[in-house]
């Protein structure tokens, strides 16, 4: 599962020869061959869609095969009595069911009739819901059908992994998106690798705990933040993990609700983020709250935190995350000197001491890379790109938390930057649940409380293990890195 746009929310399955299979023993009148031969023609696929009876098929099928229809009716009551389901595939959709995090659901070609006689065989709530084509009024491979799922079901099809014993299905699944997964003998060893995979795991935890991401501090405070939910929605890049919106907000503010410890006012940091995971529509109010930020901009190049000029606090991954926002809608070369003051950070190496708002190293580094990611901007990449790359090199293997080290993998990821020796060390630090402990992410500045986030964690540590290394590098790779043009280092 390398893509995170692949991670699924529910699983489709097939029930002929996939749930269910007929017994390799059965009697019946007429040979299994011509039985096969009957589900194949255009008046039993009537049938599957709803349009005609199973007594009107049978009688058709009589008349175009040349055999009785209470022969034909015989035959297949003898084959509907002799199905088994795989008492594997059943064990596996108990786990899921019971772990709660993935929508479960079948999608079968069969007519009603059918159906109602199978009903007995299984518990169908294992399923949060069984589509037949009787119902649909469409039939595998028809695009229809596939529509009328995903409409139901309410989800992308990218979202959806569909496993099926027939090509053409699964062919025609992927017009949409879906993920498709031909059965065969290895079917069920596939899923149970996907389902207990690392980044899976922590996949479903984020969906168990969809929404109710609360952050805590380390005096044992808990509240719920946007930003965390924000963060979350961004690493994973699934804007069905929040209810937030804009509503009538002009600014957004960290917290979702009053806190202990008095009023704080909205904030360019949660703002910025919020312009770019829930960009409006409109681009007049877009350009309006830019340009209200905008206000904000100090001489020197840092940004005010807060939408409060009597409450002047600076701090320089803030202004990394505001001027993100600004590169995003092509405004970034309006705040040059926020971006040398980023660039100084990286320069002095200040950010080992963690900022204002932000105590960890490695958070810092993550917040610039996202900078970095935010424009293909030339000047933006000259003058951090060689620079963070070499920073980043120095963090590789250093002692931290699972944030620290998600956040780092991520970045070495997105730069290119072969870590394996971090990625083990942050697959041995998930927890049972399939989530990873909360680290220190941010603080308040005047107290310096620190605040974690098992859902910002976890969504890190999903996102920098489902992710790839864009280049293998050398054992001892030599690299000049610079900016402007000018040698800084020889990383080596």
């Amino acid at each position: 599962m390398s893509s995170l746009l692949n991670l699924p929310r529910a699983i489709i399955f097939d029930l002929g020869d996939v749930l269910f299979s007929w017994s390799a023993e059965t009697k019946t009148t007429i040979p299994g061959r011509q039985l096969r031969q009957i589900l194949e023609t255009p008046t039993w696929h009537q049938y599957e869609r709803g349009e005609i009876t199973r007594d009107a098929c049978y009688q058709l099928s009589a008349e175009q095969f040349s055999i009785s229809a209470s022969v034909i009716a015989q035959a297949f009551a003898q084959a509907r009595a002799s199905l088994q389901p795989d008492e594997a595939i059943v064990s596996f959709l108990s786990k899921v069911k019971q772990d709660g995090a993935l929508k479960l659901y079948a999608m079968s070609n069969i007519g009603q009739e059918d159906f109602d006689d199978i009903e007995s065989r299984l518990d169908w709530k294992l399923f949060d819901r069984v589509f037949t084509s009787a119902g649909a009024g469409k039939r595998k491979p028809e695009a229809g059908f596939y529509e009328h799922v995903l409409k139901e079901i309410d989800l992308p099809g990218h979202r959806v992994l569909f496993t099926d014993d027939k090509e053409e299905n699964i062919q025609a699944a992927r017009d949409f998106g879906i993920q498709g997964l031909v059965h065969q003998g290895s079917t069920i060893q596939i899923l149970r690798e996907l389902f207990e995979d690392p980044v899976t795991r922590g996949w479903r935890y984020i969906l168990r705990n969809e929404k109710q991401y609360n952050s805590v501090t380390n005096t044992g405070v808990t509240f719920a933040d946007n930003f965390a939910e924000l963060l979350i929605v961004e690493l994973l890049k699934d804007p069905a993990l929040t209810d937030l919106e804009w509503g009538d907000k002009k600014t957004w503010n960290f917290f979702r609700a009053l806190v202990p410890g008095g009023y704080f006012p909205d904030d360019l940091d949660t703002t910025s983020l919020a312009l770019q995971v829930l960009p409006p529509s409109s681009e007049e109010f877009i350009t309006s709250t830019l340009n209200l930020m905008a206000k904000y901009a100090n001489d020197d190049g840092t940004f005010q935190t807060y939408v409060d000029s009597d409450r002047p606090r600076v701090d320089p991954i803030v202004g990394a995350n505001i001027l993100a926002c600004f590169y995003t809608y092509n405004r970034g070369r309006e705040f040059d000197q926020t971006l040398h003051l980023v660039q100084a950070m990286l320069l002095d190496r200040s950010y080992l001491r963690g900022s204002r708002y932000y105590p960890s190293a490695d958070c810092c580094l993550w917040f610039i890379g996202r900078l970095l990611r935010s424009s293909s901007d030339d000047h933006l990449q000259t003058l951090l790109g060689p620079l963070l790359k070499s920073r980043v090199r120095e963090r590789l293997g250093a002692d931290g938390g699972a944030l620290d080290i998600a956040l780092r993998v991520d970045t070495c990821a997105h730069l290119g930057i072969a870590c394996e020796d971090d990625r083990r060390a942050l697959r041995k630090l998930q927890s049972e649940d399939g989530g990873w402990e909360a680290g220190w992410m941010y603080r308040y500045g005047s107290t310096g409380i620190e605040i974690g986030n098992r859902g910002v964690t976890t969504a890190a540590a999903v996102a920098a293990l489902a992710s790839q290394d864009m280049v293998v590098e050398a054992e001892s790779p030599e690299v000049l890195a610079g900016v402007d043009g000018k040698v800084l280092i020889k990383v080596s």
